[in-house]
């Protein structure tokens, strides 16, 4: 059926997010409860658009565009990604985060090890009618985020399976309440068993990290105006590169698709690519020092809470509760993974620091780095471990990484190459081991 909408639906559309993400902040910094629970505002308020709308009660709708919106901004968020994205020294990563390097590749591997193998070794003997993609949405949610899953489900809507967004969504929005219940609940654990001495309480964390409303002493700037506002705004410069950026890997990705006949090309993983080809040439030609990456940042980070509010806004309940026993196993077994990974790959990883690094990741590896952040304020208060820098420098070949795989394996799997697949993921993770044990386990500083 053909989408037909006036000119004036996207504004009714923003104009709605912004007074529920309005109404949410309200909510989250009034709200003892979901203060305890570190909920992020956008989620708040797409509960709230899910509630009030369509599926709900009918009283906020959306238009019916609104639904694919998601694909856009993650598109957006990527080429920005790809702007800022700055490559590491070899001997830092070596030597210095090594450990910690080679356990996000572990995770972020074995997350789609354990999604791929749901597909290919239990779909078709229990869930024969599902899809065999359908494991996918767990390392696209838990891992990826919302974001991962806006992305992922519309590259398997674009090869027939329309039903992943709303499912990577919800199992996004499930990861999210996983890192804080299931991450506070180590925590605890580790201080009881003497592993953990600096934990701070909820009530001695600064009122403005519990509240989420900062204080003037406390703020950072978002960048700095590196034009003259009498040629050009640094707004408006700085999204006209992220726009530009976009647009050419919308451009490269249809060009794609339309030669690659075997294979969906994500439109985000052009943007991406664009970006740091785009970052490297003006580097190059010395005007790079004009962006400021805190604005790159900051408008990536918008697109995001939107994206999170428009994504969880548009979860279709019927698929969800249509799908509702195969939902909650894959998500059994994804939070069975996870604590293996913190339990018993952690320990053997990270070397003698490895409790704190082992909480942060929990954090990213289930919902978000943000969350990853929150927890390791409560158990390092005083950030002895440093574990922030240290991911800062392993992040980018982890998440180029994490890009591939999201941009080739969902097709792969669709054209019934799950197996191969899943060989090729074990072969990477056992080449990461290799690694580790001869050339990072020896000479690692932590």
């Amino acid at each position: 059926m053909e989408v037909i909408i006036d000119t004036w639906s996207l504004l009714t559309d923003a104009g709605i997010a912004g007074i529920l993400l309005l109404l949410a902040k309200m909510l989250r910094t009034n709200v003892q409860l979901l203060q305890r629970l570190f909920i992020p505002t956008a989620l708040l308020a797409g509960l709230m658009g899910l509630i009030l709308g369509r599926s709900g009660f009918g009283l906020v709708n959306l238009s019916e565009m609104a639904s694919t919106y998601s694909g856009l901004l993650i598109c957006i968020v990527f080429a920005a990604i790809g702007l800022i994205t700055k490559f590491p020294k070899f001997d830092d990563l070596i030597h210095r985060t090594g450990r910690l390097w080679a356990f996000n590749q572990i995770i972020i591997l074995g997350q789609w090890i354990v999604g791929v193998g749901f597909g290919v070794l239990i779909i078709p003997i229990i869930f024969p009618d599902l899809s065999p993609a359908f494991g996918l949405i767990m390392p696209a949610g838990f891992m990826g985020g919302h974001g991962t899953a806006a992305g992922l489900g519309d590259t398997l809507a674009t090869l027939g399976w329309e039903d992943a967004l709303s499912l990577g969504l919800t199992s996004a929005t499930f990861g999210v309440f996983l890192a804080v219940l299931g991450g506070m609940l180590i925590i605890n654990i580790c201080a009881r068993l003497g592993l953990l001495k600096d934990v701070s309480r909820f009530e001695e964390l600064d009122e403005h990290v519990r509240r989420g409303l900062t204080p003037a002493e406390h703020r950072d700037s978002v960048g700095d105006e590196t034009v003259a506002s009498s040629s050009i705004h640094v707004f408006t410069f700085h999204i006209s590169l992220i726009a530009g950026v976009t647009f050419i890997g919308y451009l490269l990705a249809n060009l794609a698709n339309q030669n690659l006949t075997f294979i969906s090309v994500p439109v985000f993983a052009c943007c991406f690519l664009v970006g740091c080809i785009t970052r490297f040439v003006v580097q190059k030609l010395g005007f790079f020092e004009h962006f400021d990456e805190r604005l790159i940042s900051s408008t990536a980070s918008s697109a995001t809470d939107f994206l999170i509010f428009f994504g969880i806004s548009s979860i279709q309940l019927a698929v969800l509760i249509s799908n509702a026993l195969p939902f909650a196993v894959m998500m059994a077994i994804g939070i069975l993974f996870c604590v293996f990974l913190v339990i018993f790959v952690a320990p053997r990883v990270l070397g003698a620091d490895w409790v704190d690094r082992a909480i942060f990741s929990w954090g990213w590896m289930t919902g978000t780095v943000a969350l990853g952040i929150l927890l390791l304020r409560v158990c390092d208060p005083k950030n002895k471990s440093h574990v922030l820098d240290d991911y800062a420098i392993s992040y980018v070949p982890g998440s180029v990484a994490d890009i591939i795989l999201i941009s080739f394996v969902p097709s792969f799997v669709m054209m019934g190459y799950g197996l191969p697949v899943l060989g090729a993921l074990l072969a990477a993770i056992a080449a990461v081991l290799l690694i580790f044990w001869v050339f990072i386990r020896p000479v690692s500083h932590r």
